[in-house]
């Protein structure tokens, strides 16, 4: 996983954590949780090759820069893993108490 932290660590003004964000994060951030990872096994056997699905939640306090920071998260990962093979919108919410909106996005790339 550290070749996608590489890709997106910039991002958020570097408000980039690992499953959970700290107490006291500033927003607005990203956080991204590992889902699987497996190696891909070809016809003639085991390779490399490793299929990484990994979900990115966006925080801000508009979801207009929620939408913009998941667009810069795909397009790093774009430039630097040049292999995400699907991204799926998995849920927009929003915290009333804390007025922060959130857009959950899942990637899966090979490596």
């Amino acid at each position: 996983m550290q070749d996608f932290y590489d890709a997106i660590k910039q991002l958020a003004g570097g408000q980039v954590y690992a499953v959970v964000a700290p107490q006291g994060a500033q927003y607005p951030t990203l956080v991204y949780t590992p889902i699987d990872e497996e190696r891909v096994i070809a016809l003639d056997g085991p390779n490399p090759l490793r299929r990484s699905r990994v979900q990115v939640d966006a925080y801000a306090r508009t979801l207009a820069v929620c939408e913009q920071l998941q667009d810069q998260v795909l397009s790093a990962l774009l430039a630097d893993i040049n292999t995400v093979a699907d991204v799926r919108m998995g849920l927009t919410d929003f915290d009333p108490q804390a007025g922060i909106y959130r857009i959950s996005v899942d990637f899966t790339y090979y490596r």
